[in-house]
């Protein structure tokens, strides 16, 4: 008997706030492939950790991981008069992330799993 695949969304828990920004609503996505995949309440709770429980920060970087995802994916076919360019869904993934990088209003520290985060309004009293 296999495991069954945890996810929630009630966005009064962080985990389905990160999905409320993230676009990541689908509970029958989790056996997708690829960026339309559905992230699992582990990897979301992974998120929040490394970014000290900012669900926006989460939300982006759920985003960057997904965009990656599609431009793995990404060409462009063209076929007479019809062209289809499948890494725009990437750009415009990175496009969210960045908007909710800016609107996070916090400055986490990333990398080494510091998981260590500073309001951007005491920065000034360094």
């Amino acid at each position: 008997m296999s495991a069954k695949i945890a996810f929630s969304y009630d966005v009064e828990m962080l985990v389905g706030q990160v999905r409320l920004y993230a676009g990541d609503t689908d509970g029958s996505g989790l056996n997708r492939t690829g960026g339309d995949r559905t992230r699992t309440d582990t990897e979301i709770l992974f998120l929040l950790k490394m970014n000290g429980e900012n669900v926006r920060a989460a939300a982006a970087e759920l985003l960057e991981g997904r965009a990656a995802e599609y431009a793995q994916q990404a060409m462009v076919t063209e076929q007479g008069e019809l062209r289809q360019d499948l890494r725009v869904r990437s750009r415009r993934c990175l496009d969210v992330a960045n908007a909710l990088w800016m609107r996070s209003q916090t400055v986490v520290l990333r990398g080494a799993g510091s998981g260590i985060a500073f309001a951007s309004d005491t920065m000034e009293d360094w």
